[in-house]
């Protein structure tokens, strides 16, 4: 399948559409978990789902593609992110450090509020913690493991060629999403999480 190339911007998705896009999950029945799937890793984790813009709305998400030689989920797009630590305070505190880890970023980040939890491979139970990012020059540091920061327009990947992949992970079916990019396939956990966030925010249009 040729992979889909996103145009280099999009219109501005507006703010208050964002945040209700993070407030309706909380008022259903399981607010706090969006896969089925059952933990086994009593860790918790946390990714940075950060959305740069302006003040007139988000543009573009940022994503990370893991190093081609990196111990773990090689050449994969993911969000920034990792374990919790005994230091961290909560799991915003981790994405926050896990972002200034991975790509750099420190300042000016404005946390919008949590998405309901997905589960990795690795069976470990993460929080998408969002992050409204308005610097001006969008600049990243690079962690040794990472190939490439990635930052896809929001409002086209809404609208992108999504796929459906029936995983088999321990017994269990999983109908995940997955989008061709020229850089590698999304799909797995970040893909899971992210388009059924991206549905939610399509919904509100």
């Amino acid at each position: 399948m040729n992979p889909w190339r996103p145009p280099d911007d999009g219109p501005p998705v507006p703010w208050p559409r964002i945040g209700e896009s993070l407030r309706l999950p909380q008022l259903g029945l399981d607010p706090h978990k969006l896969s089925a799937r059952i933990p086994e890793d009593s860790r918790r984790a946390a990714v940075g789902v950060i959305l740069w813009g302006d003040p007139a709305g988000a543009r573009k998400i940022v994503l990370v593609q893991r190093g081609f030689g990196a111990p773990h989920h090689p050449g994969e797009i993911a969000f920034p992110g990792g374990m919790a630590e005994p230091r961290d305070r909560d799991l915003p505190a981790t994405a926050r450090r896990e972002v200034a880890e991975e790509i750099g970023v420190t300042e000016g980040l404005w946390e919008l509020g949590c998405f309901p939890d997905g589960v990795a491979k690795a069976r470990v139970r993460f929080t998408p913690v969002f992050f409204r990012w308005e610097q001006p020059e969008p600049r990243f540091r690079l962690d040794h493991e990472l190939e490439q920061a990635l930052m896809l327009p929001l409002a086209p990947l809404m609208e992108a060629p999504w796929t459906i992949q029936r995983l088999e992970r321990h017994g269990l079916a999983l109908d995940v999403p997955r989008l061709e990019l020229p850089q590698a396939p999304l799909w797995g956990a970040t893909a899971f999480v992210l388009k059924a966030w991206l549905d939610i925010l399509r919904g509100l249009a």
